[in-house]
């Protein structure tokens, strides 16, 4: 509820300065009064982010406007989260390992778990396991001589973004940022300034969390910028990453209410995507997909952000899952997909999607806000029979939803 009495008393104060009344505030941005008058007061839970792009158009102002940068609450003061905390703030040595532990292959195997981990949403269980994976991973860095080392320090940059998305995931940004640093310090150690670039990819997600779209998509840019592929002789790897820099700094100027700039980034980031495709991006080596599809969802995105849902729907047929999309990257676009189909007042579709998102990965859907804000929506607008009958009363009740 703080969030949102910042966020109400943030629109009061540029209305004010517009010399506005909440009435013709509500009038040029096409939403109803009552809706300003609750968001000032800090009662209107679950806005949407096309709703507040409407009020930004008509206040002429940026979307992030709305948005402080500063969080009361982050989950450093969790106690779930105090061995990653240790960890990175930081903490006392875990002591030594036996150096068979320290090997190649077994720590890749351990970094391989903890993937999966995050990927199927068992957040506990990472939080548990990526401390002392990265501790021994460090500790390694010391055994190992040369392109064996190189080695080492790729699975140390890859554990720290794992670490990062993690938090990112349970609101954990400001950690997050430091476990991005350290790993791109660990991917300049292994001399791979393209696994480094990449790590600005996590940057970008933590500051769009925050509300930071002005940051989200100048960090993306500059660094795409600085890694510009050349036409003839650049990898696939290295066109993906760019790729992946530029769809983040399309999101976030979608979601800045830009979205001239937005569908200009897209496009660069598209004909990147299509030379990827002729060679496939290794998926092991840099732990993260990008082609067609993910620029396709990313415009499903982008057109919902920007309140376009019929359009998203239509720019969502084409999407299809590849074999190495991370799971995360499909339910997340099936929930774009629900929230379009909801816009559209498809309820049954909606319904059936989500049902979609919890059968491949219940726990993932139970921490997205997105999910709750959609399940609340179709609640309002299905009987409680239908609710019933169709699995909605009992998702509501996974979620945490409450009647």
């Amino acid at each position: 509820m703080t969030e949102i009495r910042a966020l109400g008393d943030r629109v009061a104060q540029v209305r004010v300065r517009r010399s506005m009344t909440q009435t013709e505030l509500a009038e040029r941005a096409g939403v109803s009064t009552d809706l300003v008058t609750k968001l000032e007061q800090g009662q209107r839970d679950g806005i949407r982010i096309s709703t507040l792009h409407s009020l930004a158009r008509a206040l002429d102002v940026p979307t992030a406007t709305f948005f402080e940068v500063e969080q009361e609450e982050t989950v450093s003061d969790n106690e779930a989260f105090i061995p990653l905390r240790k960890l990175l703030l930081p903490g006392p040595s875990s002591g030594q390992t036996d150096e068979p532990a320290l090997s190649l292959q077994p720590l890749r195997q351990r970094l391989v778990a903890l993937t999966q981990d995050y990927h199927y949403a068992r957040y506990p269980q990472a939080v548990r396991t990526a401390p002392e994976l990265i501790e021994d991973i460090t500790a390694a860095t010391g055994i190992h001589q040369e392109e064996d080392q190189k080695s080492i320090y790729r699975l140390l940059a890859h554990a720290y973004i794992m670490a990062a998305s993690i938090l990112i995931q349970l609101s954990g940004e400001d950690l997050a940022c430091e476990a991005i640093r350290r790993s791109m310090e660990a991917a300049e150690q292994a001399g791979d300034p393209i696994l480094r670039a990449s790590g600005v990819v996590y940057y970008r997600w933590a500051f769009i969390r925050q509300g930071r779209f002005d940051d989200a998509e100048k960090v993306a840019v500059d660094m795409a910028t600085e890694i510009e592929p050349s036409i003839m002789s650049a990898t696939p790897e290295h066109l993906a990453v760019w790729g992946r820099l530029l769809t983040g700094a399309s999101a976030a100027a979608a979601r800045n209410n830009r979205p001239e700039t937005a569908k200009d980034l897209l496009s660069y980031a598209r004909s990147s995507a299509a030379r990827v495709a002729d060679g496939k991006m290794d998926y092991a080596k840099y732990w993260a997909a990008f082609g067609p599809s993910q620029v396709d969802a990313i415009e499903v995105e982008n057109a919902m952000t920007q309140g376009d849902a019929p359009r998203a729907l239509t720019l969502a047929r084409r999407v299809r899952r590849t074999e190495n999309m991370p799971l995360s990257n499909w339910t997340r676009h099936l929930l774009a997909v629900a929230e379009a189909q909801t816009a559209t007042r498809d309820y049954a579709s909606a319904i059936q999607t989500v049902q979609d998102v919890y059968t491949l990965t219940p726990e993932w859907l139970r921490e997205q806000r997105l999910a709750s804000r959609l399940i609340r929506d179709l609640l309002d607008a299905t009987s409680v029979r239908r609710a019933r009958k169709t699995g909605l009363a009992d998702l509501a009740t996974f979620v945490g939803i409450k009647p």
